[in-house]
């Protein structure tokens, strides 16, 4: 082995270990859903705040009053967006909520038209099949509002997270199986 082949197995498994930590978080997302969407709500009030923030003090470098007063109510409304959702996370959750599900049917609805502007090529039934999925998902989180945003946030989050998870895990077995045929094949 040589330094070259070292290091691609070190960051191999360096990636597959943060894949397993990934897909483990994910799995406490789904088990804890709300606590899980809570924190991401706080966490992004966070952000906003000092997105706020950063608009405010960058209002002084502005070359007109124009510019100026438009960073200044952008970071004010960014601010008070922010201490919003960290005050209230319950309302903030909410609020996602009800826009995904807003966003499910409008994708749906797209990808329908889509579909339908693509058709009779191959797969435009997979994507309408797609498009009338995420209506029904976003009519069902909507139906189910408000009892849906203890659990939606949390749950989308925690399937993110298993599949990044999966990736990453599947990336660094590829990876090593590179390494092992290009050593085998003389190439490292």
């Amino acid at each position: 082995m040589n330094d070259v082949t070292d290091a691609a197995r070190v960051g191999s498994r360096i990636g597959t270990t943060w894949g397993i930590l990934v897909v483990i978080l994910g799995m406490l997302a789904i088990g804890m859903p709300l606590l899980t969407g809570v924190a991401i709500t706080m966490t992004l009030g966070v952000i906003l705040l000092a997105a706020g923030v950063a608009q405010l003090l960058y209002t002084f470098k502005s070359k007109t009053f124009g510019e100026g007063a438009a960073r200044f109510i952008f970071g004010g409304l960014a601010i008070l967006a922010g201490l919003s959702l960290f005050a209230q996370p319950g309302a903030g959750l909410a609020t996602i909520t009800v826009f995904l599900a807003a966003w499910f049917v409008v994708d749906g609805i797209w990808s329908l038209v889509a579909a339908f502007n693509w058709r009779p090529a191959q797969g435009w039934g997979w994507m309408a099949f797609s498009g009338v999925v995420s209506i029904i998902l976003g009519v069902m989180v909507y139906r189910q509002f408000p009892l849906s945003a203890a659990w939606l946030v949390g749950l989308m989050v925690g399937i993110r997270l298993i599949f990044a998870g999966m990736t990453m895990i599947m990336l660094g077995s590829a990876s090593e199986a590179v390494i092992d045929a290009a050593e085998k094949e003389g190439n490292l």
